[in-house]
């Protein structure tokens, strides 16, 4: 008998979710009776990370946001599950393109979880309004620009917005710093690196359609939802976004999905980049190879059965139907995408998603290369860009160079610099 010990159980606080995952480790362990799955509610933090792996108390597999791989790899503080991962047959199964957050010097450390990327929503019925084709929704940065300018002129509505507030601001900046070629920080994570080309280019552009071009509406201090309700209400044209949204956007404030497109992240270079995050499931690097074969055998169940079985996959989409949850939304998958385009085919007949409006999202999901969040203090890198943003949409005469390296000053305070 083999026992795997599997942290992030859910807490206590919610029955619900414990009762799902304890039915999936009866229903996995009746399938191998040879493993025994035990449950744990340890997870990732990184101020106790060490002394958990240090008493021998880390959980045999455990999740850990895509920011951690790297250093954890470097530290030899998980183990390679390459061998096992071929074992299994899950290496032929994954997105590589996701799967290389877990990966170095050829190797494999994890099985990628959760994952989502950043993308560009926008409001067809605006397209239309505008003489824009909404099946060709734009690819570049340039063309966000022309696109923003024909909304505008046409609706009096913003053809571009962006969130300002409580960090999303800073958040889908650094995702636009990405697909123009610039990171952040330093490999490292201790030193960051805002005063950039890259960052200063994007600020540029917004600074542009602000003030040049009075393509972004009149309202320049939005938080998610109120960004959410007004693009449902057709006063936005174009918004970075995450197509986990897409939910909240129909369901709470009742945007008719057929107005609803979702497009790649827009490109400054020639290389499709965006910003992505999710979970990583890492092993513990004292576990043995059984140990770490048994382990995947239940991510693979618990996790991507559905995508594996047509029964499981009708059955899991039939019961959110019911409930009335989304069927068939489109998103970035740690599977492979012949894995995924079998899945949607198997639950076509039930998806209540206008699933051809993602195309542009879908297109390049698994060729984009996939950068994560900063690791060094993300949230008060993103408060910093929040406040350089306010300035660039409040005052035409806002200094970027000089907003830019106060902002890295003060984040280099926080990293210790």
């Amino acid at each position: 008998m083999i026992t795997v010990t599997v942290g992030d159980r859910p807490p206590s606080s919610q029955p619900e979710l414990q009762k799902a995952l304890d039915t999936s480790i009866q229903q996995f362990q009746a399938a191998n009776p040879n493993i025994k799955v035990v449950s744990k509610e340890t997870s990732w933090n990184a101020q106790t990370f060490q002394a958990l792996l240090a008493g021998g108390q880390m959980p045999t597999v455990m999740g850990v946001p895509f920011t951690e791989p790297a250093s954890l790899i470097k530290n030899h503080q998980v183990a390679d599950i390459t061998a096992a991962l071929k074992a299994t047959g899950l290496d032929g199964e994954l997105n590589q393109s996701v799967l290389s957050v877990a990966q170095s010097g050829g190797a494999t450390y994890g099985v990628p979880t959760d994952v989502y990327s950043v993308g560009l929503a926008y409001n067809r019925a605006l397209f239309k309004q505008a003489g824009l084709d909404p099946d060709r929704p734009p690819a570049t940065w340039e063309q966000v620009r022309t696109y923003a300018a024909a909304i505008a002129k046409a609706t009096h509505q913003a053809g571009y917005a962006t969130y300002d507030q409580d960090h999303f601001g800073g958040w889908m900046t650094t995702a636009a710093t990405y697909s123009f070629g610039g990171r952040l920080e330093d490999a490292a994570g201790t030193k960051a690196t805002l005063a950039i080309p890259e960052l200063k280019a994007y600020l540029n552009l917004v600074k542009t359609m602000r003030w040049t071009d009075t393509s972004m509406g009149s309202n320049f201090n939005y938080s998610a939802k109120p960004a959410l309700q007004d693009f449902a209400a057709g006063k936005i044209g174009m918004i970075l976004n995450l197509p986990q949204d897409y939910p909240a956007i129909v369901q709470n404030y009742k945007m008719d999905p057929d107005d609803y497109g979702f497009a790649a992240l827009p490109q400054q270079t020639g290389t499709s980049v965006s910003l992505s995050g999710g979970i990583v499931q890492v092993f513990n690097p004292r576990a043995s190879e059984a140990e770490i074969v048994a382990g995947l055998k239940w991510i693979k169940f618990n996790r991507f059965n559905q995508y594996s079985s047509q029964a499981a996959a009708v059955a899991a989409a039939q019961a959110a139907t019911k409930d009335g949850a989304l069927v068939g939304l489109p998103a970035l998958t740690p599977l492979s995408q012949a894995k995924y385009q079998q899945y949607q085919e198997w639950i076509k007949p039930l998806a209540n998603v206008p699933v051809a409006n993602f195309a542009g999202y879908t297109a390049v999901a698994d060729k984009q290369s996939i950068v994560p969040e900063p690791r060094g203090n993300a949230q008060y890198l993103y408060g910093q860009l929040d406040v350089v943003l306010q300035a660039v949409l409040t005052n035409k005469d806002a200094d970027i160079d000089a907003l830019l390296r106060t902002a890295e000053q003060n984040v280099d305070g926080r990293l210790g610099h």
